[in-house]
């Protein structure tokens, strides 16, 4: 139970290459089903409300089958339109293009909207930044990352005010600087120690040559902050 309790370096090592291994399987499968979920069967949909204003079309002599056309293809939009959203909850196709800044943007500004909170959304990304093609993996742990953070804003800190910095400075530094604040209820120091969630993000973060910090008090909200290494790309 101890050992369990305080791991050793060599067992911290292989966990956290195990996590590692097991999110960059999970991320190329929430890709690959996106993409099937977006471009294959949203693309049957769309066929499917093609044909059917084919038939509408044809039934205007008889208002009430047309009617009832109409209806289903206002089915078939919000299906389409659902379905559009929870593949980029799966895999954000901005991850694709134009890239994680703009991915991380778009999500603070979305998460706000949808939680009724005030953003503060500020990002600075130096000249000279251009992550490589072999980090796709590091571009979705941090995507996920900043996911985590948002999340525990929306269930613990019942907050109205949200702030997000990003700052990433090009090399020889290759720093990516992280931050999500709000105004909520804060975090009590007792919770922290207990919180699974922030200990997998804690863990995540490590696992990339990175630093989470977290500043909070009771009822003076929650600052997260996030620093990490900026990846490099192959025979750098």
């Amino acid at each position: 139970m101890n050992a369990l309790l305080h791991p050793d370096s060599d067992t911290l090592a292989r966990l956290r290459g195990l996590l590692q291994h097991t999110e960059a399987q999970h991320a190329r499968q929430q890709a690959q089903l996106a993409q099937q979920l977006h471009g294959e069967l949203g693309a049957l949909l769309v066929a499917v409300k093609l044909e059917l204003g084919w038939v509408e079309r044809r039934l205007a002599e008889q208002p009430d089958l047309a009617g009832k056309c109409a209806s289903l293809g206002g089915l078939l939009d919000a299906a389409v339109q659902n379905l559009t959203r929870m593949a980029e909850t799966l895999r954000p196709r901005l991850l694709e293009w134009p890239g994680l800044w703009s991915a991380l943007e778009w999500l603070a500004h979305d998460f706000a909207q949808r939680h009724g909170l005030h953003p503060d959304v500020r990002m600075h990304v130096q000249a000279g930044v251009e992550l490589p093609p072999s980090a796709q993996d590091w571009a979705d742990a941090v995507y996920r990352s900043a996911e985590a953070l948002l999340d525990n804003v929306a269930r613990h800190a019942r907050a109205e005010r949200l702030r997000v910095r990003l700052y990433v400075e090009a090399p020889p530094a290759g720093l990516l600087l992280l931050e999500v604040g709000d105004d909520g209820v804060g975090i009590d120091p007792a919770a922290l120690a207990r919180g699974w969630g922030l200990l997998a993000l804690r863990e995540r973060v490590a696992h990339w040559g990175g630093r989470l910090q977290i500043a909070s008090r009771p009822g003076e909200g929650t600052t997260v902050r996030v620093r990490l290494p900026l990846p490099q790309g192959e025979g750098s």
